[in-house]
């Protein structure tokens, strides 16, 4: 049995946490805890200044299940990749690769168990690969990729520019010679799963790995600088899969879209049996579910 196979039931949930986020980090990371409590939480703090770091390291040493990690200097959203990948690399390298790693946002809330079982029961019927809010949205239209495509595009272009609009780039992409095995794979570009809240199988993440996917140039510059999108060409690239958590798309089991507001309270979320949500932010209104969400989950706790 393989480093693998020995870690099915070990579970990593991961969240990069930047300035600012301290309070809704810490809520989900609560949500977490509570939900998963078998799970580990590995939390990276993206080198803050603002007493975001000092709440994420309070929050830790009351929670022997966690890890915080912190960025040597801030990367910000244009470095989310290089971040996010830094803590799948350094989990593909543990002497025992955990079974499941799940990466989400600080602004994703799960509402009750089951979340990880449910990633683990999808990719157990497929195979390896990365699980989540794929081709088809909660509301069951069909998630568009077109955008991103294009910028991928113009990323294989040898000059171009990076996501800030102002810096050149020269030369292509690490990710370039990745592309060929990927679409004989199957690969359509701009394809991925959500990063708000993705499952990626160990034997993925070891993948990934070994093929020189998660090691990013510090001086990375393309259009393309999302993780999750990289991620769906990883993915393909080293034969896996990309598959929608949401077996059914009538009666979605998450409800995971990219843009707010979700259209729907958290009543309803709890009559349809939602086990997470995002985005659900600390504006008036995210808070507002939030505590709703843990008012409806106390109630529910009361025996009649």
């Amino acid at each position: 049995m393989d480093q693998i196979g020995q870690a099915t039931s070990r579970t990593v949930f991961v969240m990069v946490v930047g300035p600012g986020e301290s309070e809704i980090a810490v809520d989900s990371l609560d949500r977490i805890a509570e939900f998963e409590p078998k799970a580990e939480s590995w939390v990276l703090d993206d080198c803050t200044s603002d007493g975001t770091y000092d709440v994420l390291m309070e929050w830790g040493r009351g929670h022997p299940r966690s890890r915080i990690l912190r960025n040597p200097e801030p990367w910000g959203y244009r470095g989310i990749a290089r971040s996010t990948f830094g803590v799948f690399a350094e989990l593909a390298a543990q002497p025992v690769v955990p079974g499941l790693v799940v990466k989400l946002d600080p602004d994703t809330c799960l509402i009750g168990p089951g979340v990880s079982d449910l990633m683990r029961q999808r990719l157990a019927g497929a195979g390896p690969g990365i699980v989540g809010a794929y081709r088809t949205s909660p509301t069951g239209a069909a998630r568009e990729f077109g955008r991103i495509r294009r910028n991928m595009l113009l990323d294989l272009l040898p000059v171009g520019l990076h996501k800030d609009r102002q810096s050149v780039r020269i030369g292509r992409p690490f990710w370039a010679r990745f592309v060929p095995v990927a679409r004989r794979n199957g690969y359509d570009f701009g394809e991925h799963v959500l990063g708000a809240l993705s499952g990626i199988h160990g034997a993925t993440l070891r993948a990934l790995r070994d093929a020189g996917f998660l090691a990013i140039p510090p001086n990375y510059r393309a259009l393309t600088v999302e993780e999750d999108v990289l991620l769906g060409l990883g993915a393909k690239a080293v034969g896996h899969q990309l598959l929608d958590i949401n077996a059914n798309p009538v009666r979605p089991d998450v409800w995971i879209q990219y843009r707010p507001p979700v259209p729907i309270g958290a009543g309803e979320l709890f009559q349809r049996g939602i086990r997470a949500v995002h985005p659900v932010k600390m504006s008036p209104e995210g808070r507002a579910m939030r505590e709703e969400i843990s008012l409806r989950r106390a109630r529910a706790a009361v025996p009649v």
